[in-house]
């Protein structure tokens, strides 16, 4: 069968507009930096070079088997492999802790927000007895402390938000590997004590850490994320809405905000919707007035919550790789940014170059000559008061624009509880429909876009392209969204691309064959409902037939991600093969050993339609086991 991605151009096509833009204008963007890169380090890329030491660095070579420690190669691999896992966990914790800070703020009444969804914050505070006697604040100040105290516990006592939250039938299998981790900080103390020279040389124990970690960063990381954030900016909905780099409007004074934590950018809207500040910009000469956009997973988050700021949200951007090509337009007046995926290029030369002002507002970053302001709780009025203003400032200083003139749209908003939502109250028609084949399964499609050899978004459309085609429901997050709301997979029209199955199902439904659940952080609401699935079914998550897929992963918080999918028994696509390739023993215990532990295990494919078909025949056994029609 002919993969319909093949052959297909390297970028989507507004993106391919802005960098010819950019390479017009003299500006070495990702593209070219990856091909200066090459060749790279065949040993980095297997996972056999080691820089623990002063001994080192060590590689892993025919003449020599052994680091000078006496680290093999299988060692090398797995204690990589951890410390990509550790930084990964604690990203998503940090960013945890942040939100579960500004919830406990608002009980004390020293933050700038109020409480969107008290539903859900008296829902999950009642799962851990805290007890307020109705008093909102009071449950807000008492979840955001307990929320941090979990993060802060030690790693010998099992983390109460897992014991609480995981579904029994994970706990039973956790407790017999002695993977169920306790505080998330105190567990990455030990395994960067574990990952030191002449340690630990237990390659399994160094993996089932790596597990204990993925348990850790989806209820101290990804659930605390998903469910504080929703409660204090309110809970996603379904919504239509602009997307990519087309939508940026000449005639405004434009702020983008890029990132992951989406606090500071509800503030910013909601700031921004005063008439004084619309007038203002348009004194400054946009007759448009003041305009705010998303980037990256923060406008993903945004984009979910979008029903409620129509009037100033106009759209999300893109994903990273896209964030030099969004500044070469010339009309962003200011890019404010909090942590993660800010390429250092944007403050030495495209801010510049293009007459951007930036902004970070996360002390997690620092940026030579970047305006730095920090977000608090107390603050966040006052700090979004302060980015209108220095955006209308920068207005003047533009020089030439160039944008393309197509624009897109995309459906975003989906969580377990729209979903439900959709479906009259609960899981069982999606069920039915699994049961009935409208439905075949599902897959995840999650994480970054890189520039190795997909070129930002060829494998996750041509997989995502090829598994609708079979009648698989698509759900992403993270800039895999973004690649699919750039190729028009994300809105209703995407329908007439999938099986007939599928499509019959998503027009009656009004909704799209792939959905988007928003922001890589979002990841853990796939968990919840492939959990809420198997409940319906009565039957543990590794029975259904479900796959994910991080079809073009990039960085640490994804390395982690892959441990939280496996650890809950899901297989795993990973694309590019991740730097253990050097070790035959991690290799075999990913993609083999582990899932006779955790019913989760991680294959490896780089052609979108290959991949689609492997996920197709693992969706088909799992329906066969389930006594379901193929």
């Amino acid at each position: 069968m002919e993969c319909s991605s093949q052959g297909k151009t390297t970028f989507d096509e507004l993106s391919g507009y802005m960098h010819d833009i950019a390479k017009k204008d003299g500006m070495e963007t990702i593209y070219e930096r990856f091909a200066n890169q090459q060749p790279q380090c065949s040993f980095g890329s297997m996972g056999i070079c080691c820089t623990l030491c002063t001994d080192g660095p060590c590689q892993i070579t025919r003449k020599a088997s052994r680091g000078v420690c006496g680290a093999t190669a299988d060692l090398m691999v797995a204690r990589n492999l951890l410390l990509k896992c550790v930084q990964g966990t604690v990203a998503n914790v940090y960013h945890a802790r942040n939100v579960a800070r500004t919830l406990e703020a608002v009980g004390n009444g020293k933050a700038d927000y109020e409480i969107k969804d008290p539903e859900k914050l008296i829902n999950i505070a009642s799962k851990f007895n805290i007890k307020t006697n109705g008093d909102i604040k009071e449950t807000a100040k008492k979840f955001g402390s307990f929320f941090i105290d979990q993060i802060n516990s030690n790693d010998y006592t099992p983390l109460e938000l897992v014991k609480v939250l995981a579904p029994k039938k994970r706990l039973e299998v956790w407790q017999k590997l002695d993977i169920i981790p306790g505080g998330p900080n105190s567990e990455a103390a030990t395994a960067l004590s574990k990952a030191m020279t002449n340690v630990n040389s237990d390659v399994v124990d160094l993996l089932l850490h790596c597990l204990r970690l993925g348990i850790a960063n989806e209820y101290a990381g990804l659930f605390g994320i998903t469910t504080m954030q929703e409660i204090l900016t309110g809970t996603a909905k379904p919504v239509e809405g602009s997307v990519n780099i087309g939508i940026i409007d000449p005639d405004a004074v434009n702020i983008i905000m890029h990132g992951h934590q989406p606090l500071l950018a509800v503030k910013v809207l909601e700031t921004a919707r005063d008439k004084k500040w619309q007038e203002k910009a348009k004194k400054a000469g946009a007759p448009n007035g003041l305009k705010i956009y998303g980037s990256l997973c923060e406008g993903q988050q945004i984009f979910n919550i979008a029903s409620e700021y129509k009037d100033i949200f106009y759209g999300q951007i893109g994903n990273w790789i896209q964030q030099e090509l969004i500044l070469a337009t010339g009309a962003v007046d200011v890019l404010a940014f909090d942590y993660n995926c800010v390429m250092p290029t944007i403050a030495e030369q495209f801010a510049p170059k293009y007459h951007t002002k930036l902004i970070s507002t996360d002390k997690a970053i620092r940026q030579p000559g970047v305006e730095r302001l920090e977000f608090e709780p107390d603050k966040a009025v006052e700090i979004a008061e302060k980015i209108l203003e220095r955006a209308i400032e920068s207005f003047g200083n533009r020089g030439e624009i160039n944008l393309p003139s197509v624009q897109h749209s995309a459906i975003a908003g989906f969580t377990t509880e729209s979903v439900v939502g959709a479906l009259g109250g609960s899981v069982k028609p999606l069920v039915d429909a699994i049961a009935g084949g409208s439905v075949k399964g599902v897959a995840a499609l999650v994480g970054c876009t890189t520039v190795r050899e997909f070129q930002s978004g060829r494998h996750i459309v041509g997989l995502a392209e090829e598994l609708i085609k079979k009648d698989i429901l698509v759900i992403g997050a993270g800039c895999c969204s973004s690649a699919m709301q750039n190729a028009d997979l994300m809105n209703l029209d995407a329908g007439k691309k999938a099986g007939s199955n599928l499509s019959g199902l998503c027009s009656a439904l009004g909704v799209p064959p792939c959905l988007s659940y928003g922001s890589c952080t979002d990841i853990g609401k796939i968990i919840n409902t492939a959990v809420a699935i198997a409940d319906e079914l009565g039957v543990d998550v590794p029975d259904l037939p479900i796959c994910a897929s991080a079809p073009e992963y990039m960085e640490q918080k994804a390395v982690a991600d892959a441990f939280t999918a496996v650890a809950f028994g899901l297989t795993l696509h990973l694309s590019p093969a991740p730097p253990v390739l050097g070790s035959p023993a991690v290799t075999k215990i990913l993609t083999e050993v582990v899932e006779g532990l955790t019913g989760g295990k991680v294959f490896v494919d780089l052609d979108p339609c290959e991949t689609a078909n492997k996920i197709e025949l693992h969706i088909n056994a799992k329906r066969e086991k389930l006594g379901l029609k193929i």
